[in-house]
Order: structure tokens, then C-alpha cells, then sequence
């Protein structure tokens, strides 16, 4: 009589509790740290947009200057976008802008309205914008060029302060007869 003896193969019948949770575990931290790149990616997206409309402000009060060159003095003297007194967005008020009205000394609060609402519709809240110059002898010069200063600063979400000084030569008046700013 032959004896056989049998032995029981063990097999997998299916996933332990264990194993499961583990595996979502895992799919949790991963889908995790995509959320987390998510939101650093819209925030450097929100930065970069932030910093590129600043750049198309600056270049924008700085054509306007280039553009009424005999009155660029006017821009420090009004009263707003000084160092002193900057443009404070959201709380400064200089009235309504005409695309249409004159340049020259008759038109100044209209050009500095044009300024603040166009600086209004793009930067946050609590922002500023002042304007200084600087009077420089480039070597073997002769004559001093002023250089215009365009200073923005503003707060970004995390609560961070930026500043970004753009400087600018608007060019002397090419009609000195006509440097009046009338």
C-alpha cells in the first residue's frame, strides 16, 4: 500500500486590508503632491502676468512723457506720482480720463487721470507708482541728461513686497521755442 501524503498549496485569494490601504496611501500622497505643483504653477503664472502687465505700465507712462517731452517737468509737479506723494491704486483719485483732450500744461489733470485709471485696471490693490529723476554726465558729455525713474511696488498673494524701477531718458525738447509747456 503506497501512503501519499498530501500537502496543501497555498494560495493568494485576494488583496489583504493591508495591502490596500498601503496602495492608498501611496495614490493619495502622489495625487497630493500633483495638487501641490498645481498651485505653485498658478502662482508663478500669476507672478509672471503681474510682472509683465508692470513692465507695459512702465513702458506706457514713459511714451506718454517721450510723447509731451515739453512738459516732461509736469509729471513731478502735479502733485502725484512723486516719491512723495506716490499714486496709490485704489485710493488715489484724479478724475476722468479724455483720451481726446490736449496735451501741454492745459491738459496735465487729464493726462495724469489717464495714467491713474490705466494703473487702476491692472495693478492690485494697495499698489504705488511714483516718478523721480536723476540729472547724469554720460563721460565726454556736454550737457546733463535727465533720466526718468518710474518706481512700482505692489503686494504679491503670499504677502511679499516688490519693487521694480524702470529708468528712462524721455529725450530733451526738440523745438526749444516751443519748451514752454502751454
Amino acid at each position: 500500500m503506497t501512503i501519499y501524503k498530501h500537502r496543501r498549496i497555498k494560495t493568494s485569494d485576494g488583496f489583504t486590508l493591508v495591502e490596500v490601504l498601503v496602495a492608498l496611501l501611496i495614490v493619495a500622497l502622489g495625487m497630493l503632491g500633483n495638487a501641490m505643483l498645481q498651485l505653485q504653477g498658478m502662482k508663478n503664472s500669476n507672478d509672471a502676468y503681474m510682472r509683465s502687465q508692470i513692465g507695459i505700465f512702465a513702458y506706457d507712462i514713459a511714451d506718454k512723457i517721450r510723447a509731451n517731452r515739453e512738459c516732461q517737468n509736469q509729471y513731478l509737479t502735479q502733485g502725484t506720482l512723486t516719491i512723495a506723494n506716490p499714486y496709490v491704486v485704489g485710493t488715489t483719485a484724479l478724475g476722468a480720463c479724455n483720451q481726446l483732450n490736449a496735451l501741454g500744461l492745459a491738459g496735465m489733470g487729464n493726462e495724469m487721470a489717464c495714467i491713474g485709471q490705466m494703473i487702476d485696471a491692472g495693478l492690485p490693490q494697495g499698489s504705488t507708482v511714483a516718478l523721480s529723476t536723476n540729472a547724469v554726465t554720460p563721460a565726454g558729455a556736454s550737457r546733463a541728461v535727465t533720466l526718468f525713474t518710474t518706481l512700482i511696488t505692489w503686494t504679491d498673494r503670499d504677502g511679499q513686497i516688490h519693487n521694480i524701477n524702470y529708468v528712462f531718458d524721455p529725450g530733451a525738447c526738440a523745438n526749444p521755442a516751443a519748451c514752454n509747456c502751454n
